[in-house]
């Protein structure tokens, strides 16, 4: 089995081009969820990797959650105060 970052690195990978053509980072970062395309992605790579059931409906949080994160931390331009 794969970890859920393993699976989140396939949907990027898949969903690249997708995402050059039409940049989801604003729509993820207001709504903090994946599109619909990008979750019927999600969906089929945790189907793939032999998940089912309730670790099935898991893995896909966690993975949705796993790219909503990188999105958003790649949007995150805020320069860091360095702790004053």
């Amino acid at each position: 089995m794969n970890t859920a970052r393993d699976l989140a690195d396939r949907v990027s990978k898949q969903r690249r081009e997708a995402w050059e053509k039409s940049d989801p980072t604003v729509a993820m970062v207001a709504t903090e969820a994946v599109n619909p395309d990008d979750s019927t992605v999600i969906r089929r790579v945790v189907a793939e990797a032999g998940h089912t059931g309730k670790e099935f409906d898991e893995m896909v949080r966690r993975v949705s959650a796993l790219i909503v994160g990188r999105v958003e931390a790649l949007a995150d331009h805020m320069p860091a105060d360095g702790g004053d």
